[in-house]
């Protein structure tokens, strides 16, 4: 009888350790693979600052590093393997957290920024919205106000197939530390309700419209703002997004 409940024993297991790798099994796995080898150590060199915590933002070289390593057969197991009680390797995973792109199936909730921006950019209507809403939410970015030109920006862009997963995205890599901004930022001046955006404050705010034009989210004041946590308002998320690719033309 006892010879009968080993195997199913140790059958369980082995199928609890393939669940969850353990992460030094994961890294042996990952050397045998030579893509997997050479992405992993272009990782540790585009990540170093990262890992080692010299740095708070994520390098677009350490992000495209992660991207290649997850495109290899037995690198995404890095990624989602348990460290154990081992300490490095806890930090190291929960420093580059942060820079991991995340990337869903269709229109899944939880859908990277990263992506769904990238989706935004394919669709010519879509990229034209965002362009619209950069060139009037300035003065959101910078923390003064939500006009109503911007609002209506803000509204056109929700309308779109696209706008949808921005609002639902989740911001990772770049985006994360500028999400932080503009979320403040959203939550102090504009309100929004399902796909409506209204301004906490008068309509005299109109007169001077054409103040957005002139402040851009690159303002040294906005990107090194303090972060806050993230909020359960989709639309936050959307602000994101066209505030990075403000940031990056």
């Amino acid at each position: 009888m006892e010879s009968s409940i080993v195997p199913v024993a140790f059958l369980s297991f082995v199928m609890m350790l393939e669940a969850q790798m353990v992460c030094w099994h994961a890294l042996m796995r990952c050397h045998e693979e030579r893509d997997c080898e050479l992405a992993y150590n272009q990782y540790l060199t585009a990540c170093d600052g990262i890992i080692r915590g010299n740095r708070r933002q994520c390098p677009s070289h350490c992000i495209s590093a992660l991207i290649r390593l997850n495109q290899t057969t037995h690198g995404p197991l890095l990624e989602t393997c348990d460290c154990g009680t081992d300490p490095e390797c806890v930090r190291a995973k929960r420093a580059v957290e942060p820079c991991l792109p995340r990337t869903h199936p269709g229109d899944a909730e939880g859908m990277g920024c990263t992506e769904a921006r990238q989706r935004c950019e394919d669709e010519p209507s879509c990229q034209s919205s965002l362009t619209a809403y950069l060139s009037h939410c300035g003065q959101l970015f910078n923390g003064r106000k939500c006009s109503s030109r911007c609002r209506s920006t803000i509204e056109e862009l929700l309308l779109k197939p696209s706008g949808v997963l921005l609002n639902q995205c989740v911001c990772d890599g770049l985006e994360r530390p500028f999400c932080e901004v503009v979320k403040q930022n959203m939550v102090k001046l504009c309100s929004t309700q399902d796909n409506s955006v209204s301004v906490d404050h008068d309509g005299t705010d109109d007169a001077y419209e054409d103040e957005d034009d002139e402040a851009r989210p690159t303002d040294a004041d906005a990107v090194m703002s303090g972060s806050s946590p993230l909020t359960r308002s989709q639309h936050l998320v959307l602000l994101c997004i066209a505030f990075t690719l403000a940031f990056t033309l």
